[in-house]
């Protein structure tokens, strides 16, 4: 069964509404693909190892990440050749995620956390590893131009030869996801 890993955003979780539209897709349809959709730390050194063993015990096929989830999936796409459907995805965020440093309350579940230069060290470090794509063609980049925490032009030269979907409008919740699931599972099925 080929397997599909879902990485969720910042001060996010599995219980995203992404996610679970994501999740109800996947299971619905009557294709071979399982859904990995994983609470990720919120210390970003915790979330690079746990993102990185679940991709050697399983194995997927595809990453999907929305925001800081598709920074995440870019440099493990890129690590390990694998194809990643990225979702209005942060592009190198170290220096913009500084507006996060101290207390934080994950929107999905409540919990309290600190954000902390640490992590914005060790996104760096990642950072560093990935300031070009070296596989344009591995990624499938969906972007809403009215996204108010990240401007989709950045994504749009970042992520050139990709295979790119701007939708005019919309916000950082990517308003377009649910209407164009057809498209990704046609990804999915390539």
């Amino acid at each position: 069964m080929n397997k599909v890993l879902y990485l969720h955003g910042f001060a996010s979780s599995s219980e995203s509404n992404k996610a679970k539209l994501f999740r109800k897709t996947i299971d619905k349809q009557k294709f071979n693909y399982q859904s990995i959709t994983p609470d990720l730390p919120n210390n970003i050194s915790d979330a690079f190892k746990l993102i990185e063993n679940l991709i050697i015990d399983n194995k997927p096929r595809f990453i999907i990440g929305s925001s800081l989830g598709g920074f995440y999936s870019t440099y493990f796409a890129e690590k390990f050749n694998l194809k990643s459907i990225l979702l209005n995805p942060a592009v190198l965020p170290a220096n913009g995620m500084k507006i996060y440093l101290g207390e934080n309350e994950n929107y999905s579940t409540g919990e309290r956390f600190e954000f902390t230069n640490q992590d914005v060290q060790v996104l760096k470090k990642f950072e560093s590893k990935i300031k070009q794509i070296s596989f344009p063609e591995n990624h499938f980049v969906f972007l809403e131009s009215g996204d108010e925490v990240l401007n989709y032009l950045d994504a749009v030269n970042y992520y050139c030869g990709s295979s790119i979907n701007v939708f005019f409008g919309g916000n950082h919740s990517l308003e377009m996801f649910e209407d164009n699931m057809h498209q990704v599972i046609k990804i999915l099925q390539s």
